[in-house]
């Protein structure tokens, strides 16, 4: 696949793209917990207890943490990047 793109824009784009899968995998347990914590109203802490519990289960648990992750990013970005508008008004 690689050998279709030119040779100058091979770096670039690879870089591009390992730097933007390093971000979103820092990313990933806060949007996780931002998701959790707006579909159940449970706090912070419970939510990062519940992730955690989710990266246990051997295959659907990957598959689930990065659905959590994409979703989360979605409120994210939907609340203008804010995360506490991301997660909603709960009482903690």
């Amino acid at each position: 696949m690689l050998d279709r793109i030119p040779q100058s824009l091979q770096k670039p784009l690879g870089l591009t793209l390992g730097w933007a899968f390093l971000v979103f995998s820092i990313l990933a347990i806060p949007l996780s917990v931002v998701t959790l914590q707006r579909w159940f109203q449970i706090p912070w802490w419970a939510a990062l207890i519940g992730v955690f519990l989710v990266t246990l289960i051997p295959y659907a648990g990957r598959f689930a943490y990065l659905g959590l992750a994409l979703i989360g990013a979605w409120y994210v970005i939907d609340a203008g990047f804010s995360f506490s508008g991301a997660v909603g008004r709960f009482i903690d």
